[in-house]
């Protein structure tokens, strides 16, 4: 967070930062009120409502509370700027995209979206809302990149919630899963180009979908996905074939069937229990903030099973604890990387969904992610979208100051995100 001497020494280059967004504001006052907010967003304020930020930057309450929840400014177009300057300070050719989701609890009834829902977050059923994120992580560093909002089916389908005046929910919007909502950042991701990513890594509740493994595929990029240790796969060629034609007077067969040679198809928590001793390679993955972490990894090549048929050729990558014994959780993931590709990048990019949860507790703690009392659909974008622009700034100005000044950042000084 920022001190009053850090605020002071930070504005040039917050202005700067800012005027990069000022063309989606429309109107000289939005562009202010996105000023005021950004900074209050940054200062070392408890919480970081509407009415605290207002009270600490000078802004009438209900002006930027009309501005976060009504206005029509482009949060859309701030996405695509952030973006662009993400790739600009953080891009890396071999950069990675990470897929997640993380609670907000909420207490109320009329926020859009919110109700009893299962929140990773928070490990239970609770009442709260739910949001679907992209993660930018390279060399360089890693932050926030874009959101999208989750509403439950049943909540939509519930016309007095749906139409609420307070949730105000737009007309055009419908249910969409988490998985597509996934779909739409990447794709927005690689349509405007700005990040330079080569893989995309996600838990399981995003790996398991063979169909968004196939988008990243099909975008030409490599996943590196966690998979459940019930995803089955074939460890041998399946030895599908067409079959021949039932008769002379038969229509030909045109799609492939298991043959008599057909291998049964294995879940892979069991094939890596299997795996002899000398199959795993301790590797550190990176320098944590408790120390190095590092893992044990194993790897084979296996055939994908995609909606009951076999799919493309993979690699199966299994991670355990140092020092495992049989009861130890095995973690266990499927990538499309090249079979020439070494373990060590392998094994990297699939423990980086550290970064993303990193940066949801450093956006929740520091830039007030989760501080919001909005209760529109707009509101809640808007919102979330600032405290990905504020998050992406501080982060800037560690790597940038960081340089000039060292690690240790103290009252007064630049400040660390």
């Amino acid at each position: 967070m920022i001190s009053d001497v850090g605020l002071e020494a930070l504005l040039p280059a917050l202005e700067a930062f800012h005027a990069r967004f000022a063309r989606f504001f429309r109107r000289t006052e939005g562009r202010a009120f996105g000023r005021k907010y950004l900074i209050g967003l940054a200062l070392p304020i408890e919480r970081k409502n509407v009415e605290n930020i207002a009270e600490q930057v000078g802004a009438p309450p209900r002006k930027l509370q009309e501005f976060v929840s009504d206005s029509p400014w482009d949060d859309e177009g701030c996405i695509g700027e952030l973006q662009r300057f993400v790739g600009e300070q953080l891009g890396a050719p071999g950069g990675v995209l990470v897929l997640d989701d993380t609670g907000f609890p909420k207490k109320g009834s009329h926020s859009a979206g919110v109700g009893r829902q299962y929140s990773g977050t928070l490990g239970r059923v609770d009442n709260c809302q739910v949001g679907v994120f992209l993660g930018y992580a390279s060399a360089h560093g890693h932050t926030l990149v874009d959101r999208r909002l989750y509403l439950v089916e049943a909540w939509l389908a519930d016309p007095a919630k749906r139409n609420s005046p307070r949730a105000a929910v737009p007309r055009e919007v419908v249910f969409r899963t988490k998985l597509e909502l996934a779909t739409e950042m990447l794709t927005a991701a690689t349509a405007w180009g700005h990040l330079p990513y080569q893989w995309v890594t996600a838990d399981a509740a995003y790996g398991d979908a063979a169909d968004l493994r196939a988008l990243v595929a099909s975008l030409g990029r490599w996943y590196c996905m966690e998979v459940s240790g019930t995803t089955t796969v074939w460890t041998a060629d399946p030895a599908w074939a067409v079959p021949p034609r039932a008769g002379r007077t038969g229509r030909p067969r045109t799609k492939p069937r298991p043959g008599s040679a057909t291998p049964d198809a294995q879940a892979v928590r069991d094939i890596v229990r299997s795996l002899p001793p000398d199959a795993w390679i301790r590797h550190r993955v990176t320098e944590g903030e408790k120390g190095p972490r590092e893992y044990e990894f194993a790897r084979l090549r296996v055939t994908e099973k995609v909606h009951r048929t076999p799919g493309p050729e993979s690699w199966l990558l299994a991670r355990r604890p140092v020092n495992a014994d049989e009861t130890t959780e095995i973690k266990c993931y499927l990538s499309n990387a090249p079979a020439a590709i070494a373990l060590a990048e392998m094994a990297a990019v699939g423990c980086l969904r550290w970064t993303i949860e990193e940066d949801f507790e450093l956006a929740k703690g520091e830039v007030g992610l989760d501080h919001y009392e909005v209760t529109r659909y707009r509101g809640w974008y808007h919102h979330i979208t600032l405290s990905l622009l504020a998050l992406a700034f501080l982060k800037a100005v560690q790597r940038e100051w960081g340089k000039k000044w060292g690690p240790r950042i103290g009252a007064g000084d630049p400040p660390a995100a």
